[in-house]
């Protein structure tokens, strides 16, 4: 990923609870986080885009060993100050190329992440270092699904709480792509997954608040 992006995530990251919760669904994130703690154990876990930590206690909860993951070393600083436990080990990766071994780990989790790399290269990766039969968990924000005003509204409210919130301009082509839950599923298959299931987590206090696809797959 461009050297701009891990800047920006770094100068932002003390920021960026409170704003993407402004933007997305003040909701949106917990719900997907309570999603994520009715999994049964995940066994050795690699979490990518782990941010600040907001899912990572539930993921260290659930595995026998964490390794969580982000390209900004500001926000896994943020991270470390956050998560109490010896486990997990926190260090600096880029999902669409890391360093992790292939074949290693039983689960891979990545959050509100796949819409700024380019995923058909995250999903790749993905596959090379989960074991066969191991789990893919993604928490996926959909756009796209929002229709006529709802979208509108939404659009406003992301770039009025970024420049506001942030007061930092975002790099250029900042989000590569953002993927339908149908888009996703496709490409799943086609990069060597199969879908296991998929459910839309939105809150439900506004109609323009952004649903994620929480979606898990299996590699085959």
């Amino acid at each position: 990923m461009a050297k701009e992006q891990i800047q920006f995530w770094s100068k932002v990251a003390e920021k960026y609870d409170r704003v993407v919760d402004l933007q997305i669904g003040s909701k949106t994130r917990s719900l997907v986080r309570e999603r994520l703690r009715k999994e049964g154990q995940l066994g050795n876990v690699a979490e990518f885009g782990c941010g600040t930590g907001y899912y990572t206690q539930v993921l260290v909860e659930k595995a026998n060993s964490v390794i969580a993951t982000d390209l900004s070393p500001g926000m896994l600083d943020v991270a470390k100050q956050r998560i109490i436990p010896a486990n997990p080990k926190f260090q600096r990766e880029d999902c669409q190329s890391t360093s992790l071994p292939a074949a290693t780990f039983d689960t891979a989790f990545i959050s509100l992440v796949l819409h700024f790399t380019e995923p058909e290269r995250t999903l790749t990766e993905m596959r090379r270092i989960i074991k066969p039969g191991g789990t893919l968990i993604i928490a996926n924000l959909d756009f796209h699904a929002l229709r006529g005003i709802d979208r509108l509204r939404s659009t406003i409210r992301i770039l009025y709480h970024g420049a506001t919130g942030y007061r930092l301009k975002p790099p250029k082509r900042f989000i590569t792509k953002m993927l339908t839950e149908k888009q996703l599923c496709e490409l799943l298959s086609r990069s060597g997954f199969k879908v296991l299931s998929s459910e839309t987590i939105k809150d439900p206090s506004r109609s323009s608040n952004i649903p994620v696809e929480y979606i898990k797959a299996m590699k085959i």
